[in-house]
């Protein structure tokens, strides 16, 4: 089974940061030869469509028969919104 990664905007942007650049390229490059099954989300999604054209385009990158689209639906504003109160993650601005 491969292991399961979920990708959020900040990985694909980290694609041309300098700081994080050679470890996400590796990271990808694991990705085009299909190591992992992917997530992305819908949120992610939308972030997305607000970045430039070149971070948008690092997407394409991930082969479709290894991404699941993670729709929003009510189970997943529970875990969310549990993360949020146990403050695992901070509510975005």
């Amino acid at each position: 089974m491969k292991q399961r990664i979920y990708i959020d905007t900040s990985v694909i942007g980290g694609y041309y940061d300098t700081e994080f650049e050679i470890a996400t390229k590796k990271l990808f490059q694991r990705i085009i030869n299909k190591d992992f099954s992917i997530f992305f989300s819908e949120i992610n999604e939308t972030e997305l469509m607000l970045a430039p054209q070149h971070i948008q385009e690092v997407k394409t990158l991930i082969p479709t028969e290894c991404l699941t689209f993670i729709e929003m639906n009510d189970e997943v504003e529970i875990l969310a919104q549990t993360y949020i109160s146990e403050k695992s993650v901070r509510k975005s601005k």
